[in-house]
């Protein structure tokens, strides 16, 4: 296993020491050596992790054991979840996709119609009012919002009851996830729709938008298997914290304080473009 460089190798002094560092999320899975036996405790919320640990194990103690002298038989190798053994893989993907969903459509709906304000010239009454550039962007998308918060109850209560995916943990912390990676998603379709003459203009920016956050945020495969050059682009996706943040909360049962740091990007992401959709707004609408 030390030879493969798929794998970083931590040495620890006891099993148990192995099981609290897979429950704390801080480990994927542990190798048990002893005498005649081979385990690995894995944790099962990324399957192709997990399966990948346990067929590198196999075919390391195989190829150990056809080393050895005596025609030993090679000792079976044995798994024990430590968590997530009766997940399938529409719950270990229904969090990420969950809150791709929310995201795709607060960031299309708030472009697009913040644009159309523009060319309908409605925002241009705004504009010799005595209202602030921060207060016109703070209606808006407080407008959005009451759109995002139906929305995301909708599909919240979708993937929880329709597609059976479990809520080990707070709906009201899943909850709060997705309103703040939303209202993230409706400050940038609003700093966006600054670039855009048209409707057409702005569906140009989807790829440049979505398609990151599908392919380099862990949405329907791990992180570890995005190339290590776009790994740092990963991290500064808000979709990766709000995945993280979502299948924490829903695989995991963790609570509010276990995801502050998802928490604060997100937030941080949201302040950044609602900044920089108040600074580019113009007063001269054309």
């Amino acid at each position: 296993l030390e030879s493969m460089s798929d794998f970083d190798i931590l040495h620890l002094g006891s099993e148990s020491d192995a099981e609290r560092l897979i429950a704390e999320g801080r480990l994927d899975g542990a190798v048990v050596l002893q005498e005649e036996s081979l385990r690995v405790l894995l944790d099962a919320s990324s399957p192709q992790i997990s399966d990948a640990i346990a067929a590198a194990v196999q075919a390391g103690a195989a190829g150990e054991m056809a080393t050895k002298a005596g025609g030993r038989a090679i000792t079976p190798v044995t798994r024990r979840y430590i968590f997530g053994y009766d997940l399938e893989m529409i719950d270990t993907t229904g969090p990420a996709v969950l809150g791709l969903v929310i995201f795709f459509f607060a960031f299309i709906v708030s472009a697009i119609s913040f644009l159309r304000e523009k060319t309908l010239g409605t925002l241009e009454k705004f504009m010799v009012s005595p209202l602030s550039r921060m207060e016109i962007i703070s209606g808006y998308i407080l407008g959005f919002s009451l759109m995002a918060i139906l929305q995301s109850a909708t599909t919240l209560l979708i993937v929880v009851f329709v597609f059976g995916v479990p809520m080990r943990g707070s709906p009201i912390t899943a909850f709060a996830v997705i309103l703040l990676l939303g209202a993230g998603a409706l400050a940038l379709g609003s700093f966006v729709s600054n670039f855009a003459r048209s409707e057409f203009q702005v569906v140009q920016f989807i790829p440049i938008v979505i398609i990151p956050q599908i392919v380099l945020c862990g949405v329907f495969w791990p992180l570890q298997s995005v190339p290590e050059f776009l790994r740092p682009l990963s991290y500064m996706l808000p979709l990766t914290y709000a995945s993280d943040a979502l299948r924490e909360i829903m695989l995991k049962g963790a609570s509010a304080s276990n995801i502050l740091p998802d928490f604060i990007y997100l937030g941080t992401f949201f302040l950044s473009f609602f900044i920089a959709a108040t600074i580019m707004l113009k007063r001269d609408i054309i």
